[in-house]
């Protein structure tokens, strides 16, 4: 990695392959020395210093390392985008201001929409199958809810670091737009319908368990459906059902 960085990665003043997986590499690392004063700033400086002028120009890499130790603080997994068009802009020589700028145009909205998508949703939504799995195939359980949130989230920081190389920031569009909202409405509907699972499974252990398993997950599949559209945190339709669950255990309803 010394060499690259040595090199400063200006073959044609482009990101390259080797450029770009060298970022989004080092982008897990971005909150690994977060601090109150500059929270990310390590981490992001590190993040891009594949991208930083070689020691054959101390001045230019002073200035570099001093400008990406700022103030820095997004969501971890969308950063990925801010890194690729931060990148791209130090490598066309845009001066020192777009970079900084890119940095404090995308920080905030990609912070929002990383928080409802990532840590809002899919996150829930992995733990959730994870306890469903765990119900019902306990061996595979934890792979499960590994692979759903990971598998997207891995593409998520390479798609962004290409991305922003590409468009610069024009590449946050796509996870800030009507496309994110969409997509945080599936993810929690799909995650009402787990809660359902979950509750339908463990309401009815007794005889009939199994029949009242299938009228709570039915009842789940709708709500999910009606969370998706109307916009309803699915840990109030969970909280309603575990009250619902309570009352019927309470009753001996669930009992048969």
């Amino acid at each position: 990695m010394d060499s690259f960085e040595a090199r400063g990665e200006r073959r044609g003043r482009r990101l390259t392959v080797a450029g770009r997986l060298a970022v989004f590499a080092r982008s897990f690392l971005l909150q690994s020395v977060w601090n109150p004063r500059g929270m990310q700033n390590v981490g992001f400086c590190f993040a891009i210093l594949p991208v930083a002028p070689g020691a054959d120009d101390p001045r230019g890499r002073t200035a570099f390392l001093e400008r990406h130790l700022r103030f820095f603080n997004t969501n971890p997994a969308l950063a990925s985008y801010v890194l690729g068009a931060t990148a791209a802009a130090e490598l066309a020589g845009r001066g020192a201001t777009e970079p900084e700028e890119l940095k404090r145009a995308l920080a905030g909205p990609l912070g929002m929409a990383g928080d409802g998508l990532l840590w809002g949703s899919l996150r829930p939504l992995a733990a959730l199958a994870g306890v469903v799995g765990a119900l019902a195939f306990p061996l595979y359980a934890a792979a499960a809810m590994l692979a759903i949130y990971n598998v997207p989230h891995v593409a998520i920081r390479w798609r962004g670091v290409a991305r922003g190389a590409d468009l610069g920031g024009a590449a946050a569009r796509e996870v800030i737009g009507p496309g994110l909202r969409a997509s945080v409405r599936l993810l929690r509907g799909a995650a009402t319908v787990l809660v359902g699972l979950t509750l339908g499974w463990a309401i009815a252990g007794a005889e009939g368990g199994a029949g009242w398993r299938s009228v709570v997950a039915g009842v789940y599949l709708v709500l999910g459906l009606a969370a998706a559209r109307l916009g309803i945190p699915p840990t109030v339709i969970g909280l309603a059902g575990a009250v619902g669950g309570l009352v019927l255990m309470a009753t001996g309803v669930a009992g048969g």
